[in-house]
């Protein structure tokens, strides 16, 4: 694949969305898991902590247009719907991303409350394509649970005329669970008639997806993205109920891609606080409970415009390529504890083998 020359990005690119990983405790070991959750600290914050990375953001609502709740589980961090409520009330609206393993009323009911959407993590149409993926037998009929419950309690909601959050799923597609993204979309969008959304893409060469194994089984080629992405119009045709089907370019998060700058603008900060270089990489510029964000923020711009970081983005000529930069990228720019817990992947059950994820017992909270 022919790969444009390195952009020369300004340093006055502007914040456009910010995505908080609150925490890295989570039930499921996904093979493909970009932050390593559940087989690390969870880092979490405390409640002082969390204000002071809230009033951080909110600082810069004039730029940021959007807020994403990830992790880890988000739902898992006591004060989510605290820090929610005080991001959505200062005008930027916030989609929490979970991974449907556990649901109760009385979170949907704070879910409505607090957020304006919510995307539930879904890898395939069954047991067999999505659980491997996900790494911990029953995540599809846990996740199948938690739809049916925001669904029903949405749809009761909008019957009574009040506001509730936009609904959607977010499927990451690799080679095993490729085959079932056409019957995903016809099952879900008559199942679930109150679902706002389903979104497609292909995984992304990052956390445990850019190691060498997971490559060779798992990544998309180039032209199989490529093809993915122009699936969109024949996905959309399959749903039902006027559910919107929309397919993201993996392409876009390579910061040198002149199709699109989906990861320039992001501001991606760690449950530690700390401010991630660019969303896919380890790399780290300091931490915004430390530093102001402004500061932080001119550091990640000019990372990516140092030499080494643009010789390896611009050596790109496809996914093996991708996935070898971020692995070099990570392991001269991540913290000490990234590179030791990068050098024990493989060594454990779901560290990042994805026969051993089917085989093995996860192993943490349920």
């Amino acid at each position: 694949m022919e790969h444009a020359s390195p952009a020369q990005a300004p340093l006055t690119t502007p914040i456009e969305r910010f995505v908080w990983d609150l925490t890295y405790a989570c039930p499921l070991r996904c093979v493909h898991c970009l932050t390593e959750s559940g087989r690390r600290p969870a880092a979490m914050l405390d409640r002082d902590a969390m204000l002071r990375v809230v009033e951080v953001i909110v600082g810069h609502r004039p730029l940021a247009k959007r807020m994403s709740f990830g992790g880890g589980e988000p739902l898992l961090a006591p004060w989510w719907d605290e820090a929610a409520r005080l991001i959505c009330d200062a005008g930027i609206p916030v989609t929490l991303f979970t991974s449907g393993w556990s649901m109760e009323l009385d979170t949907a009911e704070r879910l409505a409350r607090s957020v304006a959407g919510i995307c539930v993590s879904v890898d395939g149409p069954d047991p067999r394509l999505n659980d491997p993926i996900r790494g911990r037998p029953g995540a599809f009929d846990h996740a199948m649970a938690t739809l049916e419950l925001l669904d029903r309690f949405k749809r009761d909601r909008s019957a009574r005329g009040e506001p509730c959050y936009s609904l959607g799923i977010d499927y990451t597609v690799t080679r095993s669970n490729r085959e079932g993204t056409d019957r995903f979309v016809s099952e879900a969008t008559a199942r679930f008639p109150g679902l706002d959304f389903i979104r497609f893409g292909a995984v992304v060469p990052e956390g445990l997806a850019q190691e060498e194994a997971f490559v060779a089984r798992e990544l998309l080629t180039m032209e199989e993205v490529v093809e993915l992405s122009a699936s969109e119009a024949r996905l959309a045709s399959l749903a039902r109920n006027g559910v919107h089907v929309s397919v993201t370019d993996a392409r876009g998060f390579l910061p040198d891609n002149d199709l699109s700058e989906a990861g320039e603008g992001i501001a991606h900060i760690e449950a530690s606080g700390s401010l991630r270089a660019f969303t896919t990489v380890e790399a780290k510029v300091g931490s915004v409970l430390e530093e102001p964000l402004e500061l932080l923020w001119q550091r990640a711009l000019a990372w990516r415009r140092e030499p080494f970081v643009q010789e390896q983005m611009g050596s790109i000529r496809s996914v093996e390529d991708w996935a070898r930069a971020i692995r070099t990228l990570d392991r001269r720019y991540g913290s000490e504890a990234d590179r030791i817990r990068i050098a024990r992947r493989g060594t454990r059950p779901g560290g990042g083998d994805s026969r051993t994820a089917v085989e093995g017992q996860p192993q943490g909270r349920s």
